[in-house]
């Protein structure tokens, strides 16, 4: 990053492990006095002299917990996970339900890049801390981006438990049951939602949006088979699954000429794949071949889109159109997002909208419709006609129908085929590329400096809970890959509390700038000048200078604990 801040050049570690009442005083003082010279030495670089502290100590006191776990934290430091996984092991062996350690073992495998041993670790945290809804939640999450869909339900269920308040956790929970086809389920868990809303809530709009998703026929859910069973052998639906990421790595690049072929062969082996369709528009409309575009954008109408690639379909046929001088059909593909987006917000006025809440810009689609109509001689006409005959939509026979009588006649149509074999692994909606490998909330922080000048961030005392009196926190994160060029990150916080009475305010905020080739860092949040407030924290992670629905990434969480 291009600013460093030096308070992490030089940290204090807290030992959070409780006094052994085996020790007399003077062996306490004797293992304190060790414990701060070898710390001491850590934090001036000695990192060798540090562990030789420690392991003549451990040599004499095998059984010193507190002389473990800072022996773990430093080689966690050191480019040692190995060694720092076996010192935390020797902790838990004594003492299980440290919490600490557990945390600080599960940290070090997320960064060292074992995620099935990661979550075998939150596991044992959830067992040990059974009452924190922040950890199932985490668990849960954790096991769907491993497209774990089935064993994610159980942790969704006891986060929703533990907090029943947290109304946007509940709509997470019924994706997950949409992502398992259980339509009924995920619809109950919305109406739970939509139940307890006050009037004006900004989770109202979501809510609604997904239970249309639920009952639509644009998204079945992630274990729905695209295929047509008898059309596709299982190597093929692998080797689709498989080039599926190398095809978004190449287009995320830039490099479209690449791309291209292999998103061909991706919609040749499933010619039902609506995202492959829409990307492979893109990619032609970025190597200047329009008319191929449109060609390819036509098909993808019959592929149940989602919403969103609908609407970027629709968006950019006419801009294809005006590249090809066909100004009538441009005018007509820009008049109908238009009044689209004009109905929307007509309809939601004075509603606030949740972070996340992509919709169309309706700024930019004047601005299209501006171009062209100079070009259009009747388009007085057309927008006449468009507003009298629309173009036809799937709820157009249900305009008489009641909304519950609406969603029970979708039900009976949207029944499973064929579920996807579980070997075979999709990216849903969630488990698509994020910005961030791993995003690990720390007490402090520790800088490592490579020889080639990089450098990499290492979360000491991770977790997920903090005292009220704590003064910094820390996001620890780490990209998927080294930023391509200079890029501002920001992170803002909200008392998740407050969000569904529309009450949310930034609590927390920090940005940081990553330099061309970085690919570690982190976020300092200093608490709010009345203190933290406890209860749980949901952090926007956002790309670009502002922070909007548009440039939100991902998110993380972390609660402030009542003082005891």
């Amino acid at each position: 990053m291009s600013v460093i801040r030096p308070t992490v050049c030089a940290v204090a570690l807290c030992l959070l492990v409780p006094e052994l009442s085996v020790f007399s005083e003077e062996l306490i003082l004797s293992e304190a006095q060790v414990a701060a010279r070898a710390r001491s030495e850590w934090e001036s670089g000695f990192v060798s002299g540090a562990l030789e502290a420690l392991d003549q100590w451990l040599q004499d006191h095998p059984t010193s917990v507190r002389m473990h776990k800072l022996r773990g934290d430093i080689f966690s430091t050191s480019r040692r996970p190995i060694d720092a996984v076996q010192a935390y092991e020797v902790v838990l062996a004594k003492t299980s339900g440290a919490l600490d350690v557990r945390w600080a073992k599960w940290s070090v495998l997320v960064r060292s890049g074992h995620p099935d041993e990661a979550i075998e670790e939150l596991r044992r945290i959830a067992q040990a801390d059974p009452g924190n809804p922040l950890v199932h939640l985490k668990l849960a999450q954790e096991l769907r981006k491993l497209d774990r869909l089935e064993e994610s339900l159980e942790p969704y269920r006891k986060s929703v438990e533990l907090a029943p308040n947290l109304l946007s956790w509940r709509l997470g929970m019924a994706r997950a049951r949409f992502d398992l086809l259980d339509y009924q389920g995920a619809d109950e868990e919305v109406q739970y939602v939509l139940q307890r809303l006050p009037p004006g809530s900004p989770l109202e709009l979501p809510a609604r949006n997904l239970r249309t998703v639920i009952y639509g026929s644009q998204d079945r859910g992630r274990r729905f088979e695209p295929y047509q069973p008898s059309s596709v052998s299982p190597e093929q639906r692998k080797e689709w699954a498989l080039i599926r990421a190398d095809a978004w790595r190449l287009f995320a690049a830039g490099k479209f000429a690449e791309a291209e072929p292999v998103y061909r062969k991706i919609v040749a082996l499933n010619p039902r794949d609506p995202t492959a369709t829409h990307q492979l528009g893109l990619v032609l409309m970025q190597l200047g071949r329009c008319k191929d575009a449109v060609a390819v954008f036509g098909n993808l109408f019959n592929l149940d889109p989602s919403e969103e690639d609908y609407a970027d379909t629709v968006f950019r046929m006419g801009q294809c159109f005006v590249e090809l001088q066909k100004w009538e059909d441009a005018f007509v593909h820009f008049q109908v997002l238009y009044d689209t987006a004009v109905e929307f917000e007509a309809h939601y006025k004075g509603v606030t909208l949740p972070a996340g809440m992509r919709i169309l810009d309706k700024a930019k689609l004047s601005k299209w419709l501006d171009e062209v109509r100079p070009h259009v001689p009747h388009a007085d006409k057309l927008k006449d006609e468009l507003a009298v005959n629309p173009p036809p939509s799937d709820g157009a026979s249900h305009a008489t129908l009641t909304e519950e009588e609406f969603y029970r006649q979708a039900l009976e149509r949207l029944k499973p085929q064929k579920i996807l074999d579980a070997k075979v692994s999709l990216m849903g909606r969630d488990a698509d590329f994020s910005w961030f490998r791993f995003v690990i909330p720390a007490g402090k922080v520790m800088r490592d400096d490579f020889p080639t000048g990089e450098h990499d961030f290492i979360p000491i005392d991770p977790g997920d809970s903090f005292p009220s009196a704590q003064k910094e926190i820390y996001l620890v994160f780490g990209l998927v890959s080294a930023s391509y060029d200079a890029v501002s990150l920001a992170a803002q916080c909200v008392l998740e509390s407050s969000e569904a009475a529309g009450e949310q305010r930034t609590l927390a905020q920090d940005r940081v700038s990553m330099s061309m080739s970085d690919q570690y860092g982190y976020f300092m949040l200093t608490p709010p000048k009345t203190g933290w407030v406890p209860g749980s924290y949901r952090c926007g992670l956002f790309e670009g200078e502002k922070a909007t629905a548009y440039s939100l990434v991902d998110e993380v969480r972390f609660r402030i604990l009542p003082p005891s």
